[in-house]
């Protein structure tokens, strides 16, 4: 009976190591975790300024477009230059 108290004990020992890295690869610790999580939180800031960039690049794309003063008239060189009014 005692060799088998021992021997629960010691293989609860062993899972118990084995159950507190469960959740990360091979070879990572706590410290390459919050490496991974601040190389993520760098990426995703960088990510967003490039963002900003490029929002204010289109904004003053769209301020450089000209508008036309008057829409084009594919026709001005057929009609006369006044057409009458027809009325009934």
């Amino acid at each position: 009976m005692k060799t088998f108290v021992v021997a629960t004990f010691a293989l609860l020992l062993l899972t118990g190591a084995a159950f507190s890295q469960q959740g990360r690869e091979a070879g990572e610790n706590a410290n390459t975790l919050a490496d991974k999580q601040d190389a993520d939180a760098y990426r995703a800031a960088q990510e967003e300024k490039k963002q900003k960039e490029l929002d204010s690049q289109y904004k003053a794309a769209l301020g450089r477009v000209k508008t036309p003063v008057a829409p084009p008239d594919p026709w001005a060189d057929v009609r006369s230059a006044k057409t009458p009014l027809l009325t009934a």
